[in-house]
């Protein structure tokens, strides 16, 4: 497939590099603008008779660009967009179209590289976002009384301009704190921001496929994933999809609001948006970036299309309506990506990549920056798999190794042994977690212990992690419905519920999750069980709870183990051995009946009945 465009991507960084991983397998040819050895133009020789040498700020560099590339995009927004206007002022469109040569707009740029007027932007367009006032004046004064207009200190200081990373930003948590704000972050235009008490960080990448602004969201973009985000030293460090212990109403809601955001804007391409998580469940947008972003990486091994892909996709006019609603959702079940930054020496950071070339499903990408410094983004490593759980156990000495370098990172007599022997110690006070439970067995008293302890002795063979715990319909009822309604966030991936008499507790559960529930009847000391039985079966629709026989725990156990063995390789395969092993017992003892006669046969796993005279 050839596009027959050519795209000009001002800067080659690593997100350049990757938009040129994905040009490759698409037959795209891409111009970069950027130093000489950028890390995009290292792998895209075949494109050198159009790379420019140069500063994407620079505009007779832009101008050359653009003569060598039918379309231009970006991989930092940091741009000369005066330059850009100009440009689209000339030759608006790609010829015989009517597709904007520029692509997001140069409006949209300019407006995102202005965080303040991002934010006015965003309140015009009734999106939610922390409220902000423009800092008119550098006097400790004037920086006074809008704290007191935005509520109040803790506020956020913030550079408008020229800050990404962190960078720019400046916490004022104390009237202590003005001055040194106003010195670390004065000579350029500031603002101040209301102080957002999240619980979370999350992004989603969103892609825009039509050029105009406003109009209907839902046909202009689509969503990748909501993900959590972990930040250290105002640089991500930590990237989950999705995000842990989030209710899928929440990352629906963080998506709509992401592509709400987005669709505001003109110009076609792949956006990424930040949002806080606040305590009560709200979100706000934090910030946007009119390009792929740090929190999409993880796309490359965990999604359909990449972010890098669409981006290219979504700049062409041909191409922009090969993107389908589901290229943007996962292929795994959980994915997690790290960065890997800088540390002391100019190779700390090959401490990190040597570790995950050593781990098992570790997927590694390095930049091509040559010497690290301090915190520079040198690459990242990408893990997938099954649940959030079992990638952790692979990821968590690799981020040991990485807060280790972090813990050494601004001290330069430093060794890659001391780096070393910090991790051997970080390991020691904060080994890998266990592997988190992947099936609840509850149970309403313990009292219905007794009927779950062959199946929980069953439990013990098969390899599914589980929890084991009590939570009653009539006892606890606020506990109970509040279990339900986390675990699919913690997650859980089947529930065995036991209850005896009402036996209400699996078909209150059922009713608060999108988990399945396994109900097992209790045998009470009134009507052997059926009470039990048909308080469980007898759901009304629209709430279906799974039902075994009065007291069959075994059955609950590997009902629970089917349903979980679909997504995971080691209890499918328990269970096929399972299946086998019976079917070898039955095979045998066929066997032997026809070998002895029904007369002198006698079951291997019973003593032989007394004789009768």
């Amino acid at each position: 497939m050839n596009s027959n465009y050519t795209v000009g991507v001002l800067g080659g960084g690593q997100l350049g590099r990757m938009l040129v991983e994905a040009a490759h397998n698409l037959n795209i040819k891409v111009a970069i603008l950027d130093s000489e050895n950028a890390p995009a133009k290292q792998i895209n020789l075949i494109a050198n008779d159009v790379h420019v040498t140069g500063s994407f700020a620079n505009a007779s560099d832009v101008r050359k660009l653009a003569a060598n590339a039918d379309v231009i995009t970006y991989e930092i927004e940091h741009v000369d967009t005066k330059v850009l206007e100009e440009l689209e002022e000339e030759t608006p469109y790609i010829p015989n179209t009517q597709w904007k040569r520029i692509q997001p707009s140069w409006q949209t740029v300019r407006r995102i590289q202005d965080k303040y007027a991002q934010k006015q932007h965003l309140a015009q367009h009734g999106i939610p976002t922390a409220d902000s006032k423009a800092v008119g004046t550098t006097s400790p004064h004037g920086l006074r009384d809008i704290a007191l207009e935005l509520g109040g200190l803790p506020i956020m200081l913030k550079a408008r301009t020229q800050a990404y990373d962190g960078r720019g930003n400046y916490p004022v948590m104390a009237l202590s704190d003005i001055e040194p704000a106003l010195q670390a972050l004065g000579d350029r235009p500031l603002y101040a921001e209301r102080w957002a008490p999240f619980r979370k960080e999350l992004a989603v990448m969103v892609v825009k496929t039509q050029q105009e602004a406003g109009g209907n969201w839902e046909e202009s973009t689509l969503a990748y994933p909501a993900v959590e985000t972990i930040h250290e030293d105002s640089i991500c460090k930590l990237v989950y999809a999705p995000p842990r212990e989030t209710s899928i109403k929440i990352q629906n809601q963080a998506r709509e609001l992401a592509r709400k955001a987005v669709s505001s804007f003109p110009g076609t391409g792949v956006f990424g948006v930040e949002l806080f998580l606040l305590e009560n469940d709200t979100l706000l947008i934090n910030e946007i970036a009119p390009r792929p972003h740090n929190s999409g990486h993880y796309t490359i091994e965990a999604c359909h299309m990449s972010q890098y892909e669409a981006h290219l996709r979504a700049v062409l006019p041909n191409l922009a309506g090969t993107i389908k609603p589901r290229a943007t959702e996962l292929t795994v079940n959980a994915a997690c990506m790290l960065n890997i930054l800088g540390g002391p020496a100019p190779d700390s950071h090959e401490l990190l990549v040597n570790a995950a070339l050593n781990t098992p499903g570790a997927k590694l990408h390095i930049y091509g920056k040559g010497p690290g410094k301090p915190g520079r983004k040198m690459g990242h490593i990408t893990m997938t798999g099954s649940s959030h759980s079992e990638i952790e156990q692979l990821m968590h000495p690799l981020v040991v190794v990485a807060d280790a370098i972090r813990a050494h990172r601004s001290s330069t007599a430093t060794s890659d042994s001391d780096i070393s022997s910090t991790a051997a110690d970080l390991l020691r006070r904060n080994p890998t977690p266990p592997v988190k439970p992947l099936l609840a067995v509850v149970m309403g008293s313990d009292t219905d212990l007794a009927t779950l302890r062959p199946g929980l002795e069953l439990l013990d063979k098969i390899p599914i992690p589980y929890l084991v715990t009590i939570t009653s319909a009539h006892r606890t009822p606020q506990h109970m419905l509040n279990f339900g309604k986390a675990a699919a966030s913690r997650g859980f991936k089947a529930i065995v519920a036991a209850a005896g008499g009402a036996a209400h507790l699996p078909g209150m559960m059922a009713s608060e999750t999108t988990v399945p529930v396994i109900g097992c009847p209790v045998k009470a000391s009134s009507m052997d069980g059926l009470d039990s039985l048909f308080a469980i079966v007898q759901m009304p629709r629209g709430i279906p709870v799974a039902t075994v026989g009065i007291a069959n725990s075994t059955n609950a156990i590997l009902l629970a183990a089917r349903i979980i063995g679909t997504s995971e390789p080691r209890v499918a395969e328990w269970l096929a051995n399972h299946l086998q092993q019976m079917d070898d017992e039955n095979m045998a003892k066929a066997a032997r009946l026809e070998d002895q006669g029904w007369k002198d046969y006698k079951k291997l796993d019973q003593p032989m009945p007394l004789s009768f005279k």
